[in-house]
């Protein structure tokens, strides 16, 4: 009899045995599956990065933008037009250098003589003379601009350009003013000149023709 109830007890046994390690297995195998879920967590993370490069990227691009503030300054700075328009000024002045003496004038001076420089801006007709003058007969009385005449013929006074002299035998001469249009191409055409007056020669001791 005690060898028939050993034998139950045997499997009994192995049964439970069996149980335990089955248990054991299970619970191994839901391990891995927690260390899945924590992987794709990481991966996460990586995509952050990614994200954050592409930023990094977009950031640069805006060297674009200094690229065209740079293309403005260039465009600026060819303001060209203002040296151009400085150069058109230049040239509308003429400048003459004019001798005075007695020959010119028909009249015999000795050595009466002058030099005087006469600016004039062909555009607005604004005229200038600055000159000296030395040995007349007498103190200067008078200086004028004339025209319109063709040298050696005489013309009037031209009024809106008035000069003065000093009044001595020898000194300054200056003034200027501003011409008309038609005593602004006479000038240029070399139909007026300068003279000063004395009282020994009152009509004009001493000329000079504004050349051409």
């Amino acid at each position: 009899m005690l060898k028939k109830v050993a034998v139950p007890l045997m499997f009994l046994s192995l049964g439970v045995f069996s149980v335990g390690i089955s248990s054991i297995g299970c619970s191994s195998s839901s391990s891995p599956s927690d260390g899945g879920t924590g992987g794709t967590g990481t991966g996460g993370a990586a995509g952050g990065t990614a994200t954050g490069g592409a930023g990094g990227a977009a950031t640069g691009g805006a060297a674009g933008g200094t690229a065209a503030g740079g293309a403005g300054g260039v465009a600026t700075g060819g303001a060209a037009g203002g040296t151009a328009a400085g150069g058109a000024g230049g040239v509308a002045l003429k400048t003459y250098s004019v001798v005075l003496n007695g020959a010119m004038e028909g009249v015999d001076a000795g050595s009466a003589s002058g030099a005087a420089t006469v600016t004039l801006n062909t555009v607005t007709g604004d005229v200038t003379v600055n000159g000296t003058f030395s040995g007349l007969s007498g103190p200067a009385t008078a200086a004028h601009i004339h025209g319109l005449a063709t040298p050696p013929a005489s013309a009037g006074i031209i009024t809106t350009a008035p000069l003065t002299a000093t009044p001595a035998t020898s000194g300054t001469l200056t003034g200027g003013g501003t011409l008309s249009a038609a005593n602004t191409a006479g000038m240029i055409a070399g139909m007026t000149y300068l003279n000063i007056h004395t009282q020994l020669h009152a009509g004009g001791e001493i000329r000079g023709n504004i050349g051409p």
